[in-house]
């Protein structure tokens, strides 16, 4: 009769030649092979970027270079003007999606997926990727681009709003602003593309959006709004060179008029 030990032995092997035939992994680490350093890009995207006469009812498509994060994909992913979009759909590298209640009839939409959007090695991307599309018969093709600072030095990662006048409540927080950007060089720069013309100037609306709510609270985060400088009034026009200075919360006070 085998002793304790040989029988152990035993099964031991036959465990790992069944586990041979089967093609189970073994464990350790990974096989090797070089570290994933290759930021992923947007490759494709529907609508295309100028398309116009797009429907209401479109479906929004992303295609990455490779399988993405999905969760940081959703936090980095933005349309202005703002509307509510459905549920984000997945199909490998594809991310799909649609506005809730339909697009607005003659609106030039521009679509941002920011810097921070990263594949499953938590690569980000590192630069925001945009296009637009429109509703209408035209995309909108006005500039407005500037500069992010704060005690002489840029600022990076501030959320910076092209806004209507008329989207500032009197008080409190900035809401439905009519474009949006992520300054992402190191020189804290921005740029707004496809803005429609206005006979009523923009607002720039800069801040650090400490709490991530996508909302400026001018009592609790470091911001400013600069009224009535950005004028784009015909079809084209380009205004930049903004020097947009943050300055520190101030309790009591709303958002500047």
């Amino acid at each position: 009769m085998p002793g304790r030990r040989e029988r152990m032995r035993a099964v031991a092997a036959a465990a790992l030649a069944a586990c041979a035939a089967a093609g189970c992994a073994r464990p350790g680490p990974p096989g090797g092979g070089p570290v994933d350093t290759t930021a992923p890009v947007v490759v494709r995207t529907a609508p295309a970027d100028g398309a116009a006469g797009v429907p209401p009812t479109v479906s929004i498509e992303i295609e990455f270079s490779e399988e993405m994060s999905r969760g940081s994909v959703e936090r980095a992913l933005s349309i202005a003007p703002v509307v509510e979009l459905e549920a984000l759909r997945w199909g490998g590298a594809t991310v799909s999606t649609a506005a809730s209640a339909g697009l607005p009839d003659s609106t030039t939409f521009v679509v941002t997926v920011g810097p921070a959007a990263q594949d499953y090695h938590s690569v980000a991307m590192g630069a925001s990727h945009t296009f637009a599309f429109s509703t209408g018969p035209v995309v909108d093709q006005c500039i407005v681009a500037g500069r992010v600072g704060a005690s002489g030095a840029s600022v990076q990662g501030a959320t910076v709003w092209l806004s209507r006048l008329a989207a500032l409540p009197d008080s409190g927080g900035v809401f439905a602003p009519s474009g949006r950007a992520v300054t992402t060089d190191q020189d804290g720069t921005f740029r707004f593309t496809h803005v429609r013309a206005s006979s009523v100037s923009y607002s720039i609306v800069a801040f650090l959006d400490a709490d991530r709510d996508a909302r400026y609270d001018p009592a609790e985060e470091t911001g400013t709004v600069l009224d009535a400088v950005a004028l784009v009034a015909a079809p084209g026009d380009s205004v930049c060179g903004f020097d947009v200075v943050l300055t520190p919360p101030r309790a009591g006070e709303g958002a500047k008029q």
